[in-house]
């Protein structure tokens, strides 16, 4: 049993954090959480946490790539180095990203299904969502990675190869991408016809789909199909400009797709040409979706440059003000929301009783100030403690 004080206590959903508040778990679960006042004298046998710590949820990055270290192109990253290598730095690459709070990870796209090994490793690495290899075209953005494949018959067997290797989401390259120069951002990959049986196959297993889409073409695809989650959603033209579609943005904010928007950098690096320049547009869509009613939570592309770290997400904070959120809807976005994005909502993302004990410790109060939650100073996953 584990009994926590703590000057703030977030549950993950609040409008705000409570003052001199608790947490307490049993093993692997939370049984309570609340006020100091309602413990009586249990508060005498409590562990008080320095002052000025807030406890909250663990931090849910919905995109990553832990093949990736960030130095080369993509596919010199994973080239010349064996499986056994690249789970050695998906392995340390989950690591960093546990001690900056990071307590679930979906890995949107890996080589030999080196993840998937990693998913179950108890308190001593987040949770890993893996995806395997991401299904792209011959040639496609991402091909180096294993998961070419052209044809309906053949995507459906690709997709129920994933399930019975135990990955927990079925990520798509609906269209190129900026960092494979083998095929257009902005032109669409597959058919209508191999999107939708990418998603008929997956969900019939009760596998989600995230869509890797940047371009106008595989963005309506991915809508028109029932992808789960569209990765990115920047709208690219070949003009090399975003140009965001009114009624494909109604769509979105009427549909059940949530958005997954890039974000989270270090400072001191330059994005990639196309990003730098777009941002502003980029931002005044997510800003507009969001007015609309769309979803929108945060992945971080971690791993594939030297801007993305595994530990980036906290950084996120400053990209979802841009958007308009304010701190609280922020982090929902990291936590609560972002738990039922992936498909964890019924045990991860909130401090509350029979939820999975994945708990962090920061320095200040992320819910009113944003720098707090790059302040991470103890991790509790799955109820012990690994910071």
């Amino acid at each position: 049993m584990t009994l926590l004080i703590a000057d703030q206590v977030w549950d993950g959903t609040a409008h705000a954090a409570i003052d001199s508040g608790f947490v307490e778990f049993d093993g692997a679960t939370v049984i309570a959480t609340g006020s100091v006042a309602d413990l009586g004298s249990r508060a005498d046998d409590a562990t008080s946490l320095p002052r000025g710590t807030t406890l909250m949820p663990g931090l849910i990055d919905a995109h990553q790539h832990l093949v990736f270290d960030g130095v080369g192109t993509l596919e010199e990253q994973v080239a010349g180095i064996d499986d056994n290598g690249l789970t050695d730095r998906c392995r340390a690459n989950a690591e960093l990203a546990l001690r900056a709070g990071i307590t679930t990870i979906r890995d949107l796209g890996d080589r030999g299904f080196v993840t998937v090994g990693l998913s179950e490793h108890g308190h001593s690495l987040p949770t890993i969502l893996p995806a395997g290899p991401p299904l792209t075209r011959v040639g496609g953005h991402c091909w180096y990675l294993g998961g070419e494949c052209d044809g309906v018959d053949a995507l459906r067997r690709a997709v129920r190869d994933r399930v019975e290797r135990g990955c927990k989401v079925v990520k798509v390259m609906t269209t190129g991408g900026g960092m494979t120069p083998t095929f257009p951002m902005w032109q669409a990959q597959f058919s209508d016809a191999e999107v939708r049986a990418i998603v008929d196959e997956a969900h019939s297993a009760g596998l989600p789909v995230a869509a890797h889409c940047h371009g106008l073409a595989g963005i309506v695809q991915a809508l028109d199909a029932g992808a789960d989650t569209i990765e990115h959603c920047t709208f690219i033209t070949e003009s090399g400009r975003c140009e965001p579609q009114d009624d494909v943005m109604q769509r979105i904010a009427a549909s059940d797709v949530v958005v997954s928007a890039t974000v989270g950098h270090l400072p001191g690096f330059d994005p990639p040409p196309f990003v730098t320049a777009n941002l502003e547009i980029m931002f005044g869509t997510f800003r507009t979706m969001r007015e609309l009613g769309a979803t929108i939570v945060g992945g971080t592309d971690a791993g594939v440059g030297p801007a993305k770290p595994h530990n980036v997400l906290p950084t996120a904070m400053e990209d979802f003000a841009e958007i308009g959120m304010n701190n609280v809807e922020a982090l929902r976005a990291l936590t609560s929301v972002a738990a039922k994005t992936v498909g964890v909502g019924d045990r991860k993302g909130r401090l509350a009783p029979g939820y999975d004990a994945d708990v962090i410790a920061v320095n200040g109060d992320p819910t009113t100030d944003a720098n707090a939650l790059g302040n991470v100073t103890q991790v509790w996953r799955a109820g012990r403690a690994c910071l």
